[in-house]
């Protein structure tokens, strides 16, 4: 779905709440890419703010939509403004922070739970994956239903962790929130293509798929748990998926740089 589309500094973009009017900020940074722009406001939410004011020629803000989607489990709404100066103001509101707060609380317990220090990272990776199937019921009544940025439960991370019970895409923030809490990184993807989201993680220097969604038996098998879609290969996964592969090996790139 498209959401912003390219947007020309200068131009006068509100979507939602277009948050508190500011005045240019001459020091803010220059952005180049909506990675950029997506590594600066997950920082700013990270730091407890709720919004980043940076500089750029032109930017495609579904691209740094979907850029933070990858990085941050949380779901969210995400608010543009331009102002004068080439200067653009992004904007995050989180869908039901209390509860995801408490999502998020549930998580660092269960991975604490799963994992110890004396396991691989692929041991964690499975651990946790294991964890999320046995947990999580795949919501076959919420299946096929529209939800503007994730914000419903079944769509969030809180929707698999709290109610036991969501879609792909509750089921992709879940893990990116579990394995974060774990003191790993797996990124989310949405595929527009298919209306399915599942993660893509870092390992060794190379980059495998998990699909905890596809690894959950419908109907439900309680403790059964499939690894057929744990730590594919590109080339293994697109057997039976579509995705946007460059753009997020760019976005795990970034995630690497970082760390």
């Amino acid at each position: 779905m498209t959401r912003f589309g390219k947007l020309l500094a200068g131009a006068a973009l509100f979507c939602g709440i277009a948050g508190t009017l500011l005045y240019p900020r001459l020091s803010a940074p220059r952005v180049q890419s909506p990675f950029e722009a997506a590594a600066l406001l997950e920082q700013a939410v990270r730091d407890g703010g709720e919004s980043v004011t940076f500089r750029t020629e032109e930017i495609d803000l579904d691209a740094v939509y979907s850029a933070l989607e990858a990085r941050y489990p949380y779901a969210f709404a995400l608010h543009a403004t331009t102002r004068p100066n080439q200067t653009i103001e992004l904007r995050v509101e989180l869908s039901r922070p209390a509860r995801q707060e408490q999502a998020w609380s549930y998580a660092r317990a269960l991975a604490a739970e799963t994992v110890d220090s004396g396991m691989s990272e692929e041991q964690k990776l499975r651990a946790l994956h294991d964890a999320l199937v046995r947990l999580c019921q795949y919501d076959t009544d919420t299946a096929g239903k529209a939800a503007p940025d994730g914000a419903a439960a079944p769509f969030a991370a809180d929707g698999a962790l709290l109610d036991h019970k969501a879609v792909c895409a509750g089921y992709g923030r879940a893990y990116g929130m579990l394995c974060e809490a774990a003191g790993l990184r797996a990124v989310y993807i949405a595929s527009e293509e298919m209306n399915h989201g599942w993660n893509a993680v870092r390992l060794d220097g190379e980059t495998y798929y998990i699909d905890c969604t596809f690894d959950d038996p419908v109907p439900d098998r309680g403790e059964y748990v499939s690894d057929q879609y744990f730590l594919l290969t590109a080339e293994e996964l697109s057997n039976t998926h579509q995705w946007d592969r460059t753009f997020y090996e760019q976005v795990l790139d970034g995630l690497e740089k970082e760390s």
